[in-house]
């Protein structure tokens, strides 16, 4: 809210009433103290002044005894004095208009001059005006809110922006038209000056960046995390194959195990001798020569082929040997009498490999 003083000449109505078309403010550059002394100066330029909204505001304003502040609906009637009867006019570089006073007692106790209030949009650009006078800000967007007969140079709540050069302004910043529309997150929509919203966003700003990092961190934990997860899963499951290999591995070696002493058994079975760091293969031949006669010749044939022929030849061991044992048999009308065991020689190769696997389940039997 913004105040301007000028003094008024009126005249009177046959009723009393005072009357006149006095000059209400102007244009140019304005110096400003506040309480502490500070100076600033406000441009309020014609094309503001002379603005058809502005001018039009006037009409229909209240007259009041002093500032009371921002009058509306809610306090006219409390404050109210006179109307402003017409729109405001250009006069030069002044702003005049048709007032009319209907309660005099103000004027009468030495109120002489006019003070306008009115409410702005503050633009912070310095620079300089048409004349060459430097200043601080711009007022736009004049609206007015109400004209106050006032003491010379009467100070109070109200900002009074007079036009003298030693004036003294003081800020009522509840009734300062310079605000801005803050709205919150809940969407509620609050007036507040511009510092206090620049402060707000900067705050909402900082709080999105800092959410934004607390994300992308969040983010970045998450993923560590993943691949900590990834690594002990792929450790585990190669503890897993790993343990599992050494059980193949054991019985693959108990497997081959037994096959070495099923084979051995057979071969000695069959009047093989048995050389200490003889393969499996060897093994076989001698026992396919022992059974067959030394006519096999193993030399460049497969190591399937060879154990095709070992089992053929065992096969053929164990019929000779049935068919011998059935012989004596009719001969001397008893069977053949064995005692069961590892180190006995089995009629057959299936014999052996039974006697042996017997003997593997059974470690301590005889």
């Amino acid at each position: 809210m913004r105040y301007d003083r000028a003094p008024f000449k009126a005249t009177r109505t046959a009723e009393g009433y005072i009357v006149d078309s006095p000059v209400l403010t102007r244009t140019g550059v304005f110096t400003y103290r506040d309480g502490a002394g500070k100076e600033r100066r406000e441009y309020r330029p014609p094309e503001e002044v002379f603005a058809a909204d502005s001018l039009a505001s006037l009409r229909g304003k209240p007259i009041t005894d002093g500032h009371p502040g921002k009058v509306d609906a809610k306090n006219a009637r409390k404050h109210m004095i006179g109307t402003a009867m017409s729109e405001g006019r250009q006069d030069g570089d002044n702003m005049v208009g048709d007032i009319q006073i209907v309660d005099v007692a103000p004027v009468e106790a030495g109120k002489r001059e006019l003070s306008l209030g009115y409410e702005l949009l503050l633009d912070e650009t310095p620079g300089t005006a048409p004349n060459g006078e430097r200043y601080d800000a711009v007022q736009r967007h004049i609206r007015i809110n109400h004209l106050a007969v006032v003491h010379l140079g009467r100070a109070g709540n109200a900002r009074l922006n007079l036009d003298a050069a030693d004036a003294v302004t003081i800020t009522e910043e509840e009734h300062d038209m310079n605000m801005v529309k803050v709205r919150l997150d809940s969407g509620i929509a609050y007036d507040a000056p511009p510092e206090v919203a620049n402060a707000y966003e900067k705050l909402r700003a900082d709080a999105a960046a800092a959410k934004v990092d607390h994300d992308a961190a969040v983010a970045k934990l998450n993923g560590d995390l993943e691949r900590e997860k990834a690594r002990a899963d792929a450790a585990e499951a190669d503890k897993a194959k790993a343990e599992g290999a050494i059980v193949q591995a054991r019985a693959d070696a108990a497997k081959a195990a037994r096959a070495r002493i099923e084979l051995e058994t057979t071969a000695k079975a069959h009047g093989v001798e048995i050389k200490q760091d003889a393969k499996d293969l060897d093994i076989q031949v001698d026992v396919i020569k022992k059974i067959r006669g030394d006519s096999f010749d193993a030399t460049g044939r497969a190591p399937e082929y060879i154990a095709a022929m070992y089992d053929i030849a065992i096969s053929e061991a164990g019929r000779r040997q049935d068919a011998a044992s059935q012989q004596r048999q009719a001969v001397t009308g008893k069977p053949d009498q064995r005692q069961d065991g590892g180190d006995n020689q089995p009629k057959s190769a299936r014999g052996a490999r039974e006697a042996m696997i017997q003997q593997q389940r059974n470690p301590g039997s005889k």
